[in-house]
């Protein structure tokens, strides 16, 4: 992990306080959570990423960036799915577009940290 990346995390853990016990869920592979704190990290983190802007929109080619390469194919179309997501909430939308990205490609979970 980059060094960037992890100041990400910790300034976004620290900016919606989310429970690491929420983290940990996601990362485990429960996407049914409600946490709006939990929602508003994934933003966060997404928006410093790169990966969507403040709006929630989603930029697949830096998604692609972040993903191994032997799962970059299958995720583009993926991607151009679930980047059609809509939310009025931008914090919504960005764990919408997240969990519809995770339902596809679950091992994603396991081979990119977020936490």
């Amino acid at each position: 992990m980059l060094e960037h990346e992890r100041i990400f995390k910790r300034e976004c853990r620290k900016q919606t306080n989310v429970s690491w016990a929420s983290l940990k869920q996601l990362q485990a592979g429960n996407t049914e959570q409600h946490d709006m704190k939990l929602k508003c990290y994934l933003k966060c983190f997404m928006v410093k990423s790169g990966i969507i802007n403040e709006n929630s929109n989603l930029d697949v080619e830096k998604v692609l960036r972040y993903l191994p390469y032997s799962i970059q194919e299958s995720s583009r179309k993926i991607l151009h799915q679930c980047k059609s997501i809509q939310s009025e909430n931008t914090c919504d939308k960005a764990f919408q577009i997240a969990i519809c990205y995770f339902k596809e490609q679950p091992d994603v979970l396991k081979s990119v940290s977020f936490i």
